[in-house]
C-alpha cells in the first residue's frame, strides 16, 4: 500500500505581518526543541551528518543555521498558523510580555533587509509594511 499525504490546502490564507513575526518565534524555538532532544539522545556538532556517530552540523543556534534549514522551520510555522486560522481560530496577542520584547528585537535585528518608502524597516520574511501597510512584492509568500 503506498501513502500518498494530503495536506488541507492553505493558499488562501495570508499571514499578516505579526502572525509572520510569530510564525519565526515558533520557528526558531522549534529548532531549539529539536537540538534539545537531540542532545539528550547523544547527538554532537559535526561538520556532516553521521548517523553511526550520533553528529549533525544542525547542532548550532538557529541563528547559525544556513536559510535553506531555517526554511524547514518557517514552513512547519507558517503551516501550523495558517491552519489554525482556516480552522477558524482567532490569534490574539494579550500583551507585550518581556519574552515577546526579547524574541522580536531579535528577530528584527537579524531580519532587517531594508526600509519600506515609508521609513519603517522591512524584514526578510514580511508580506506587509508595519508603518503603511503596503505589500511588498518582492516576497514569495
Amino acid at each position: 500500500m503506498t501513502y500518498i499525504p494530503k495536506p488541507i490546502n492553505l493558499s488562501d490564507i495570508e499571514l499578516t505581518p505579526d502572525l509572520v513575526e510569530l510564525r519565526e518565534a515558533i520557528a526558531e524555538n522549534a529548532h531549539e526543541v529539536w537540538a534539545e532532544n537531540r542532545r539528550n539522545e547523544g547527538w554532537t556538532y559535526g561538520p556532516k551528518r553521521d548517523d553511526d556517530k550520533k553528529q549533525t552540523p544542525d547542532m548550532v543556534a538557529y541563528s547559525e543555521l544556513k536559510d535553506s534549514e531555517k526554511q524547514y522551520d518557517r514552513d512547519m510555522a507558517m503551516n501550523t498558523i495558517k491552519l489554525m486560522l482556516k480552522l477558524g481560530y482567532d490569534l490574539v496577542k494579550r500583551e507585550d510580555t518581556d519574552l515577546y520584547r526579547e524574541l522580536i528585537d531579535v528577530i528584527r535585528s537579524k531580519d532587517k533587509v531594508g526600509y519600506c518608502g515609508c521609513g519603517s524597516p522591512i524584514l526578510k520574511h514580511q508580506v506587509f509594511c508595519a508603518g503603511c501597510g503596503k505589500k511588498l512584492e518582492w516576497i514569495n509568500y
